[in-house]
Order: C-alpha cells, then structure tokens, then sequence
C-alpha cells in the first residue's frame, strides 16, 4: 500500500507516520510511505498513491484542495484524508470526495476514528485474485481493475498497471469474486464503477472518454447498483 503525506509541519508528519504505520502493521501488506514537506510539485511523479493524508493549507502554488482534485483525477480509487489547523477549512474541501478530515487540534481524538475507518474500508477494497498468465501467478486487487472484457475463449482483463489475458468464460470468473463495484453491462463486458464518469441507463463515459453502450437486461442493475456506489 502506497501512503503520502503532504504536510509543510515535519515534526506533525513523523508523529502521523509513526502513528499510521503502527496502526496498520496488522494488514497483510507492505507499506511505502513517502512524506512531502517542500516541493509539493513531485507528487505528480509518483506512480501509485492508495492513501493521502494532504494538508489543506499549504504554502504553494497549489493549496491542498488543488492536489487533492488532481490525484482524485489521476487516482480515482485514492483515499484522500484532508488535515488542518483550521476547522473551517472543511467545508470547501467537499467540492472533492474526500474520505475523511483530520482537526490538527483535536488530532488525538481524530486519528483513532479516522484509521479505524480507513481499515474497515481497506479490508473490502483490498479484495484480491489470483490470475495464471503465461504459466506465472499474479496478485490483481479487484478494485485496480478497469474492466474485464469476453473475447472469444479468452478475457481480457485490464488494470491500472497492467492487462492480462486469460483463458475463461466471463461468467466463471465473476462467480469466482465478490465485489460490488465490478458491475456487467454487456454481455461480454464487466466495468469498474470508479471507471466511469458519467452515465445514463444506455451508455457509459469512462474516464479516458470512451463510450460503452449498455445492454437492456443489464440497464436496471447499473442504475441500482452505480446510486449505491455514489451514496455510499
């Protein structure tokens, strides 16, 4: 899991680090923590970002709100944790889907709730699956899959970081998981919620402006399913 913190306080970082890192050494993943206290302006060199604790103040060209509505872009599954002195500042952070907000002021008693947050959301998102290519294993989680598509006897399977081409039925693999944000909207085609844009009940956008049209017995479940993503 790949975490950053971007904070102009260094001594408020180490202690949230410190914190963070000692909170999740239960899950069975490797953290990469990276912290940014100057050049703000390298975090769009970072490959892959999962969570974020971003300060809303900083002293940059680009304020905290700005960064977050970029990663938001680029990384649609990030977690954004804003933070900040001001308690105020809240309230303009909700033009974002940020997951949660830290009080620097009262940050002892916000931590504990916000992590215990974080942890019960990344035990469903981390949901992961086994795919045999080319006679390797990999590990795909199920929330960096883009959309799964049936060609012939074969899928293919496209992520954030890679596609993959296997030999199964679309259906086979979907009994195979469970997870609500991988949605069908064809017969041959599977999306990721968190890939789409903007949709009506015929036609999808994803988020590099493609078009996929929605099959009818498909068009009910999409609507249902995609109100409860977005009032989650």
């Amino acid at each position: 899991m790949n975490i950053v913190l971007v904070d102009n306080d260094i001594e408020f970082s180490n202690k949230l680090k410190v914190d963070v890192k000692s909170y999740f050494k239960q899950l069975d993943e490797s953290i990469d923590f990276i912290i940014l206290n100057d050049s703000f302006d390298t975090i769009k060199d970072i490959d892959q970002i999962d969570l974020i604790f971003l300060d809303v103040d900083l002293n940059f060209e680009m304020n905290g709100i700005d960064i977050g509505a970029y990663l938001k872009s680029k990384f649609p599954k990030i977690i954004i944790v804003f933070v900040s002195m001001h308690e105020d500042f809240v309230f303009p952070a909700l033009s974002i889907g940020f997951f949660q907000f830290i009080r620097k002021t009262k940050y002892d008693f916000d931590i504990i709730k916000v992590l215990r947050q974080i942890e019960a959301y990344l035990k469903e998102n981390l949901k992961k699956i086994c795919i045999k290519m080319d006679g390797r294993s990999h590990i795909v989680r199920l929330s960096d899959i883009k959309y799964i598509m049936s060609i012939g006897h074969d899928l293919y399977i496209s992520t954030y970081k890679k596609e993959y081409l296997i030999y199964s039925s679309l259906k086979k693999f979907m009994d195979q998981i469970s997870f609500n944000e991988l949605v069908q909207i064809e017969r041959s085609l599977v999306v990721n919620l968190n890939f789409i844009k903007r949709m009506n009940k015929t036609s999808v956008i994803t988020l590099n402006d493609e078009e996929y049209f929605v099959g009818r017995k498909y068009q009910d479940e999409l609507v249902r399913k995609y109100e409860e993503f977005l009032l989650r």
